[in-house]
């Protein structure tokens, strides 16, 4: 791309790619010496240049300037940053609908359930936490942010809208919005789900976090729809304070989509849809309450986006369930096992709700669990506490300990066991082997935290590892041949 078309008294310099990191070479590249919290991105000038850089956005004066580079002095190298890679991939997300989903639990599932019952009518792509997918391939971004930094998600824009995407879900994490990783992408749809207790140690406190979300409401177009919880308390907030059409989603209070009669199981879900006084009956192989919110978020996005009840509907009977939210796991044994990504107090009160209500009485709840490292430290009282309370039986094993010790972490987390003596294993492998062992015949397993993770985030970085489905698995089929 020829610089001149982005910056005003630029040269005619053409650039082939866009350098974030200086320590990798890249060749004709652009580099913005951008100032982070942590690290100033002037300091790498050198760096960057040595590494193929051929031109260095700044904001501070560069001594010592080298020969044959473009130096471009700006106000706001971030801003620069944005606008440059939003040109440099033919500005795509700009030709694209875009549906934005907020809230502290759901968005993983209400994402990537859109992205599926969209792809029956035509191309859709997802970026989430998960990863980003279209065609038939789900792919990791390489900084593994649930909302990835501009450079990658324009270029990510790019792929799917050449590929024929012209629908793109997109799962917008609060410390996505508050970075400014959405700059310069808008949306004609934006759902809230909910808001409860998690991130404080970003954001500071509950209305910052508050704040951080309502963002996303921000960068809606003027003639954009507002899909809103009715049931939660922020979300009401919201509706106060944005401007856009709004349109809501509930089971207690009055809604625009409202879900009555429901009927939970542990294997399906029902319910009555009730809309514009007519009544739409779903059935659905998701279970759990919490889930009914999440299907009510997809309902309403599907019909505000043109989509007909009788096209779509009928699909959420067979949906492709969502790897690691809460995920039934039958491999033949006798006993119920979830596997759900559930780290924080709020998403364990729902899976241990979702646990007693397959569970009958006089039978047991195994819990299988640790706590994360360098992130909000009230999560592991909260969850611990719960667990306490709720289950008969507790193992704490290995997590995501990033820069920390996992072993304190677990030592801190067993102190807060009041009721329970939770043993303490390491290696999650041996944790779940070991309680498939305890688990009798009704009995319910839940193996929290990892979700469909296939790694461990250590201060050495990302650790392989099976993953929580897998590791259940073999460890039932074990189990099973001891019984033959």
């Amino acid at each position: 791309m020829k610089l001149n078309k982005v910056f005003e008294n630029a040269p005619e310099l053409d650039v082939q790619a866009i350098m974030f990191d200086s320590r990798k070479k890249i060749d004709d590249s652009i580099f913005f010496a951008m100032k982070g919290k942590l690290n100033d991105g002037h300091k790498f000038i050198d760096m960057a240049i040595d590494n193929g850089a051929i031109c260095i956005v700044h904001t501070d004066e560069v001594e010592n300037k080298k020969e044959n580079i473009c130096y471009l002095k700006v106000d706001d190298a971030f801003k620069a940053y944005v606008t440059f890679c939003n040109y440099f991939y033919d500005h795509a997300l700009d030709k694209m609908n875009l549906i934005g989903i907020t809230g502290t639990n759901g968005k993983t599932t209400i994402a990537w359930i859109i992205r599926e019952l969209i792809e029956n009518f035509r191309p859709c792509g997802y970026i989430g936490t998960m990863g980003y997918y279209y065609g038939t391939e789900m792919k990791n971004s390489s900084m593994n942010l649930t909302s990835p930094k501009s450079d990658e998600l324009f270029r990510i824009g790019k792929e799917m809208y050449d590929y024929g995407c012209r629908d793109l879900v997109l799962e917008a994490s609060s410390e996505g919005l508050f970075t400014g990783r959405l700059e310069e992408v808008f949306f004609s749809t934006a759902v809230f789900n909910n808001l409860t207790s998690d991130h404080i140690d970003i954001h500071g406190d509950m209305e910052n976090y508050f704040q951080a979300k309502c963002l996303l409401f921000e960068k809606l177009k003027d003639d954009g729809t507002a899909i809103i919880n009715a049931d939660d308390e922020y979300g009401l907030r919201l509706m106060k304070l944005d401007d856009h059409r709004h349109v809501t989603y509930g089971i207690e209070n009055d809604a625009d989509y409202k879900a009555v009669n429901i009927e939970l199981s542990p294997d399906h879900s029902e319910f009555d849809l009730l809309y514009k006084n007519e009544t739409y009956h779903v059935k659905t192989n998701m279970s759990a309450k919490f889930n009914i919110y999440n299907l009510l978020a997809v309902i309403a996005v599907m019909k505000e986006n043109g989509f007909e009840f009788d096209e779509f509907i009928p699909l959420l009977e067979n949906v492709e369930l969502t790897p690691g939210r809460c995920q039934l796991i039958d491999a033949g044994q006798d006993f119920n096992v979830v596997v759900d990504f559930a780290f924080t107090p709020n998403s364990f009160a729902k899976v241990f709700d979702f646990a007693e209500s397959i569970t009958k009485p006089g039978k047991k709840i195994v819990a299988v669990f640790g706590g994360s490292g360098d992130r909000d430290h009230l999560r592991r009282p909260g969850t611990a506490k719960i667990a306490d309370k709720r289950a008969d039986v507790v193992i704490l094993t290995f997590d995501d300990p990033s820069s920390e010790d996992m072993m304190s972490i677990l030592v801190e987390m067993k102190g807060y066991f009041e009721k329970l003596e939770p043993e303490i294993i390491l290696d999650r492998i041996e944790a779940i082997n070991e309680a498939v062992k305890l688990c009798e015949t009704g009995d319910t397993l839940l193996l929290l935290g990892k979700g469909s993770d296939k790694f461990f985030l250590c201060k050495e970085g990302r650790i392989p590892y099976i993953s929580d489905e897998v590791a259940v698995r073999n460890a039932i089929e074990e189990k099973l041949k001891e019984k033959m």
